[in-house]
């Protein structure tokens, strides 16, 4: 290649100087971070929804926050049930309808291609807009083989969905029941969606009744309308969603009226391929007429904007979401005590739940995921149970019996273990499918020893749940987190008033709300735990790996006391990341629908106690701009005021000036000035002029020449009089200072403007650093009196003191 062009260096600078420079302009000035996409001026004819920002700090039981949207869920039910018997319609959802749905703003997120970006609704469905059903596809494994993390490319939507048409449970299926003989995750089957983290989570609470009947809290099948919670940022939120469904076929006649007079064909081509749960696009229940799956999984699609934000992730996170349990991931080659870990496993008092994350440590030569002992890597599986059993001759046998999402083998073969304890191998003798009561079948259901567990995954999610013996308390707070890495000097004060087993979350907000606004950085959480006033700390925590960011946690016993949390936030810059400005302006025309719906996501998001209202910030700046140009114009008024005032004593002086000449008599001499009426015309031309100037202010060349022509001192005898005017008794000595002062307030005013002005228009300049974190610690325990508080430093040698680490740091 070419050798490149060596960029210009100012040799004039030695190389530190050139350092501090870049580094000087590496940084933005003014660090912030947009926390209301739409300000308050956009609600000045509206009712703005009511935002609570104080008692994020306050300790509550952890099953209150449950309740209340519990509650919620149930009232809003009920109103829609006596609304739809009113005007005798099944239930249609306002905010998540997808049979009106032209921009696919259900199916996707705000930021697609740019190609589609900038056409229309009506270009994208036809000339006329009109198109009723989905194109025709083929279905394929494409969104089922998504990777166990998230897989979102900011700024480039890299996910399709094209559904074949839409209908409700009624017209779908025979005879809908929610559930047949209860959830089970023997149901569930994974549909077009990469949302096997989630399926997986589902599949590891679905044995227990008692959780997932605290997600479906309520429907009613014959009005269409369901109810379900889901839990986000510390607190549980309701929603409600109708039974309106997407299908991978599309209608009979979708190409166009076709002859079929006896509607034979029809019948005969809905009941193929448009009957039962088969006939679903995304997820579904084995049984052709269960429906509680695709109902559950429209409403997480809904409360988190749509089935494309639920795309990718990791288990752990998803059974957080559904139980509101805290996650621990473990990497499987660093469990130290196995036997401890194991008997976490058993869950013999139902406290965990756990799931587990096949990723591999390369690719294949074609880009294609790879496969380990029959299980396809990049994906998400769910442990059943743990058991340990004697065989045939005394030994221990350690077994897990693990779950794919898929329900089924792939076209390939691909989706079940086929080592040891696998389907058909031969440790399964007739004593071991009795013990087990196994049955060999494509169900996606298969047994693992425990070793080979910890040996073919990489991670393990291990999910603490929480009754309601258990209190929460919580507290958020944003912070600018510079480029080089270290431990805040804003901490976090724990004071445990009752010792026992205690839960730290150190968490940021769910991204995965408002997609396409995340901004431009990748936040990892750490933290330090030790006793408030010591120089040891109790455990250090970092996340087990960097795709994995929402949150990072512990688990441990603490006597009474109080203990300080010390978080270190690593940033870094997304490849593609978007500043949210820069998205707001690029999507309020083009989808101002779906800019609404994900702008009132983040708006909520971050409505939370101790994040900075930066409009709120903004307006109180705004205001107190007016008040001091007000002041500005009040302070001209007075000093014109003492101007003409000035004048009129000057001229009064010039009128007679009495001089003693030693050693005669005193001689009057006596000035011709203007008369009174003559003066009155001055003043109220100088009146009209100065107002004429507040009208149309100079141009700043103009004011220059005026103020050479105010410095030049004129040689008539009246000016040298009025010149030395501080000679003359009467005139008040400080008026010139009090001038001379306004004079320095104005000019350091008109500095701030021009630096608040100042662009950078230098393209080769770097894009400032301007990395906001918002972060909350969240903390669990039996004791109601737990209390968490935000502390500044005291002093800079204290803030060094936590910034500051005692060696270099390292490479990761």
């Amino acid at each position: 290649p070419p050798p490149s062009t060596p960029s210009k260096k100012d040799y004039t600078k030695t190389p530190q100087e050139i350092v501090h420079e870049f580094w000087d302009r590496y940084f933005t000035k003014k660090p912030g971070k947009v926390t209301s996409i739409f300000p308050r001026a956009l609600y000045a004819t509206l009712l703005p929804p009511v935002l609570p920002r104080d008692g994020a700090h306050s300790a509550r039981n952890a099953a209150e926050s449950y309740e209340a949207a519990a509650r919620a869920c149930r009232d809003q039910v009920r109103r829609i049930i006596r609304e739809c018997h009113r005007t005798n319609e099944k239930y249609t959802d306002p905010d998540f309808d997808i049979e009106s749905d032209w921009s696919k703003n259900c199916l996707n997120g705000l930021i697609r291609a740019e190609s589609s970006a900038d056409e229309t609704p009506a270009k994208k469905e036809g000339e006329a807009g009109s198109r009723r059903r989905g194109s025709p596809v083929r279905r394929s494994k494409a969104g089922v083989e998504a990777a166990g993390f998230r897989g979102h490319s900011v700024g480039d939507s890299s996910v399709t969905y094209e559904p074949g048409s839409f209908h409700r449970l009624d017209w779908i299926f025979e005879a809908p029941q929610f559930t047949v003989d209860g959830f089970s995750s023997s149901d569930i089957k994974q549909g077009e969606n990469g949302d096997c983290w989630w399926l997986a989570a589902v599949a590891t609470i679905a044995h227990r009744r008692e959780l997932m009947d605290k997600v479906c809290v309520v429907r009613d099948e014959e009005v269409g309308v369901y109810g379900f919670v889901f839990y986000r940022d510390g607190e549980w939120i309701s929603t409600v969603v109708d039974d309106t469904l997407y299908l991978s076929m599309p209608d009979f006649d979708f190409f166009g009226d076709r002859y079929d007079s006896t509607q034979k064909k029809s019948r005969e081509y809905k009941k193929r391929y448009q009957t039962g749960s088969e006939a679903l696009y995304f997820a579904r229940c084995d049984d052709a007429n269960e429906t509680w799956l695709p109902l559950l999984e429209k409403a997480y699609a809904k409360v988190h904007g749509d089935y494309e934000a639920i795309s990718g992730g990791f288990p752990g996170e998803a059974v957080e979401d559904m139980t509101g349990g805290v996650s621990t991931t473990v990497a499987s080659n660093r469990v130290l005590r196995k036997d401890k870990f194991w008997k976490e496993l058993v869950n013999a008092d139902g406290s965990f739940v756990f799931s587990l994350s096949a990723i591999g440590t390369g690719w294949d030569v074609d880009n294609s995921p790879k496969t380990k002992g029959g299980l396809r890597l990049g994906h998400a599986y769910s442990v059943l149970k743990a058991t340990e059993e004697m065989d045939e001759d005394g030994n221990k046998i350690r077994l897990v019996r693990i779950r794919n999402p898929w329900g089924q083998k792939n076209d390939s073969g691909v989706g079940e273990w086929n080592g040891p304890w696998s389907d058909g191998s031969k440790e399964w003798t007739p004593y071991w499918l009795k013990k087990l009561n196994h049955k060999f079948g494509d169900d996606g259901i298969f047994w693992m020893s425990f070793q080979d567990v910890l040996d073919t995954f990489m991670y393990i999610h291990r999910t603490r749940l929480f009754d309601e013996k258990w209190t929460v308390v919580q507290q958020w707070t944003s912070v600018n987190v510079g480029w080089v890495s270290g431990y805040l000097n804003k901490k976090f004060i724990i004071e445990v008033k009752k010792g026992g087993t205690v839960v730290i979350v150190l968490t940021q907000l769910d991204e995965r709300y408002f997609v396409g606004l995340e901004g431009q950085y990748d936040f990892n959480l750490h933290f330090l735990l030790q006793e408030a006033g010591s120089d040891e700390h109790i455990c250090r925590v970092r996340p087990a790996h960097e795709w994995e960011r929402r949150s990072v946690s512990c688990e441990l016993t603490l006597d009474p006391g109080k203990y300080e949390v010390l978080p270190k936030i690593v940033a870094s810059r997304k490849d593609k990341g978007r500043d949210v400005e820069d998205v707001v302006k690029g999507w309020a025309d083009k989808n101002p629908t779906k800019l609404r719906q994900v702008g009132m996501q983040y708006d909520l998001a971050h409505a939370k106690g101790g994040i900075p209202d930066e409009d709120a910030i903004l307006s109180k700046k705004k205001e107190e701009k007016k008040k001091k140009e007000e002041e500005k114009k009040r302070r001209a008024k007075v000093k014109k005021e003492k101007e003409k005032a000035k004048k009129r004593r000057e001229r009064e002086q010039a009128r007679k000036v009495t001089v003693t000449v030693e050693p005669g008599p005193a001689v009057e001499i006596r000035v011709t000035g203007k008369t009174e009426e003559e003066e009155e015309k001055a003043d109220k031309l100088e009146d009209a002029i100065e107002a004429k100037s507040q009208e149309a202010p100079a141009k700043p060349e103009e004011k220059e020449e005026a103020r050479k022509a105010d410095s030049t001192v004129s040689s008539d005898p009246v000016a040298a009089i009025d010149a030395s005017e501080s000679m003359v008794p009467g005139v008040p000595a400080d008026v010139e200072d009090d001038d001379e002062d306004d004079e320095e307030e104005d000019e350091d005013e008109d500095e701030e403007e021009t630096a608040e002005e100042a662009v950078v228009d230098d393209e080769n300049a770097p894009t400032p650093w301007n990395a906001v974190c918002v972060m909350g610690l969240r903390v669990y325990t039996m004791d109601s009196d737990v209390t968490v508080a935000l502390a500044e430093p005291k002093s800079v040698e204290e803030a060094s003191s936590l910034v500051v680490d005692s060696k270099a740091v390292g490479a990761t």
